[in-house]
């Protein structure tokens, strides 16, 4: 039986509709010659469909660059939070003629990962992991090999080079200031979370009170499940009638917040008169609830946008200059519920 046959520069040629010469020129991004965005384009798409990679062995022949930066992320391409990064990384990468470049599949093999393939190919000259887990070997392997990458990531666990991550647990005290400052004192906490020590966000709760002088009520702090029916019973036991509600509560999700709305709508509450409702996360629907909700949000577009100018840095020899980690703040977005 015959091996399939590699495509070569040829067969591009042929799918594009162009010269040999034009794939090479566009393919190696060659100074000094004119080509038409069509016909780049034509060379570019003909190039993905074949899965022609460009037999470029030595890194050091690395000498001209693809106008492309390379994106790994776990998460759903349709996802409200990846899609708010992916805003700021393109506008980023506008102001340097860059385009982007979806990167999937992961193997066991680094070397067959997307990434790897389209880096040592040419086709991308760095790479921006969002909200994508990566292993101690991997970053070895990136490090290693000098592939220029930043990593973007609203709650990282490991303090990898070219961070950008981001820190809550300001937003929180400060909110909960803002609550003291309106003269509010008991504070509530509800959420999947609640009295978990581990949990950043109950952690920036519990820092933020002491901050306040605020001491914790752990009869004020309730624990939901996850799920919408066991959410809806708990809290139906937690606030049996209007007395029984908090003058300010913070819940730990969006969907928590939502729900509590919900809630203290069906039991009589008026919101913000009778109580305050802070929910911590992004949502696209906050200003469509009943009353719109306020919450503390992360800065994703930040994110995206600081993530890339940090990768252009690292690409352009300036790593040296740069902080290892970059912590971006989450902050208070106040609408009709608070």
């Amino acid at each position: 039986m015959n091996k399939h046959k590699c495509a070569s520069s040829r067969d591009v040629a042929k799918e594009a509709g162009v010269s040999q010469a034009t794939v090479s020129y566009v393919l190696n991004n060659v100074e000094g010659i004119s080509i038409k965005p069509k016909t780049r384009e034509a060379v570019l798409n003909a190039a993905r469909k074949l899965n022609y990679h460009p037999n470029l062995i030595a890194k050091s022949m690395r000498l001209k660059k693809s106008m492309s930066i390379g994106i790994v992320t776990d998460k759903d391409v349709s996802n409200y939070f990846f899609m708010n990064i992916l805003e700021g990384i393109k506008d980023a990468l506008v102001h340097r003629n860059y385009t982007m470049t979806f990167c999937f599949n992961k193997y066991l093999d680094l070397e067959e990962d997307d990434y790897v393939k389209y880096y040592n190919s040419n086709r991308i000259d760095g790479i921006i992991f969002t909200q994508s887990k990566l292993t101690d070997m991997q970053i070895s392997y990136l490090l290693e090999n000098n592939i220029p990458f930043v990593v973007i990531n609203t709650n990282a666990r490991n303090e990898v080079v070219h961070l950008v991550k981001t820190d809550m647990e300001d937003a929180i005290g400060h909110t909960i200031g803002c609550f003291a400052d309106s003269g509010i004192k008991d504070i509530a906490y509800i959420g999947t979370n609640a009295k978990d020590s581990g949990n950043r966000r109950y952690q920036g709760y519990i820092k933020g009170l002491e901050k306040c002088g605020l001491k914790l009520d752990e009869n004020i702090v309730y624990k939901v499940g996850g799920g919408k029916e066991e959410t809806e019973k708990l809290m139906d036991a937690y606030f049996p009638d209007c007395k029984a509600f908090p003058a300010a509560v913070i819940c730990d999700h969006s969907d928590i917040g939502f729900y509590m709305l919900r809630h203290a709508v069906r039991k009589g509450v008026r919101v913000p008169n009778d109580m305050t409702v802070v929910s911590i996360g992004t949502s696209p629907f906050f200003e469509y609830s009943q009353p719109a909700m306020s919450a503390i949000e992360a800065p994703l577009y930040d994110m995206g946008y600081k993530g890339c100018s940090m990768l252009f840095d690292i690409m352009d020899g300036n790593s040296d200059m740069l902080d290892d980690v970059v912590v971006l703040q989450w902050k208070l977005v106040r609408r009709e519920s608070f």
